[in-house]
């Protein structure tokens, strides 16, 4: 047994409840298994930003009943590339929501800067061979000046310099409490198969921000968490420098951490051996 699994044995049956009861409501995204993104927009000539899930082939999710593209609210996202998929509800690609929550059956730990994580897949990163959600980030922040009325005729640019993403640890929670007042920490790290990790962000540790060196960018990369649980990540996403000077936008995810299913039911065996063991002693009391 490895050094973290101790930690959500009390909180087990209370971490769980509602994690696969609870049905999705509209707008409500649950990432279940495969692979989805959450898209980082930015429209200049609004001066607005928008967090949308893109769907893709691998993903299994509920609640898309909201694509994301001209009829959407903004009204208009004219002129910026990468987003705007001609899509339904429910068909790949791009989709908005109110809450988004990924759901990770996880057992295997890494250690990361000292802190045993607990770690989701990562399409084209060190993986866990252990079939979970993978949500991936999306950063192709390019508008076309043509579309957005540039008179002069020229064609695409990068509307930022470079990107930082940065956990906010005082409105990101565990389990309903401010994730800075407890025990609980999460990483976004890329693993190398060999012991080899390189945090964007730790929040054991006081690297809290990562930068993206290019704008035009999409990467996978392993979630980690130290506890099981209920977790509500805030990002702060920072566009900086470039043709609009620095512009932040807050995103928050969900995850619902709990055991890999085999795990899970080994321990609700262990729980009920012991129910067993302890009623024949007081049977054998009386």
């Amino acid at each position: 047994m490895n050094k973290i699994t101790t930690k959500w044995l009390a909180a087990l049956l209370v971490s769980t409840v509602g994690f696969q009861t609870t049905p999705s409501a509209a707008q409500n995204i649950e990432l279940n298994g495969g692979s989805g993104d959450i898209f980082f927009l930015y429209n200049s000539s609004a001066g607005v930003w928008n967090t949308v899930f893109r769907v893709k082939t691998s993903t299994d999710a509920t609640g898309l009943t909201n694509p994301f593209n001209a009829s959407s609210t903004p009204s208009t996202w004219d002129g910026i590339l990468g987003n705007q998929v001609p899509t339904e509800a429910g068909a790949n690609g791009d989709h908005i929501y109110e809450t988004l929550t990924v759901n990770l059956n996880v057992t295997q730990t890494l250690s990361v800067d000292g802190t045993d994580f607990f770690f989701a897949d990562a399409n084209g990163h060190f993986t866990n061979n252990v079939p979970t959600a993978d949500l991936g980030l999306r950063i192709r922040l390019r508008e076309d000046q043509v579309a957005m009325g540039d008179s002069l005729g020229n064609t695409n640019f990068n509307q930022f310099a470079n990107f930082t993403f940065a956990i906010n640890t005082e409105l990101s929670t565990f389990n309903g409490v401010a994730l800075e007042d407890t025990s609980a920490h999460v990483s976004l790290f890329a693993n190398d198969g060999l012991d080899g990790t390189a945090a964007l962000f730790n929040s054991a540790t006081t690297n809290l921000e990562g930068t993206f060196n290019t704008v035009w960018t999409h990467t996978h990369r392993n979630w980690g968490f130290s506890e099981y649980g209920e977790y509500s990540v805030v990002l702060d996403v920072t566009g900086v420098g470039g043709e609009h000077g620095d512009s932040t936008h807050q995103a928050t995810v969900g995850f619902n951490v709990i055991p890999e299913p085999s795990t899970f039911a080994l321990v609700l065996v262990g729980l009920g051996f012991g129910g067993f063991i302890r009623k024949k002693r007081l049977q054998n009391l009386g």
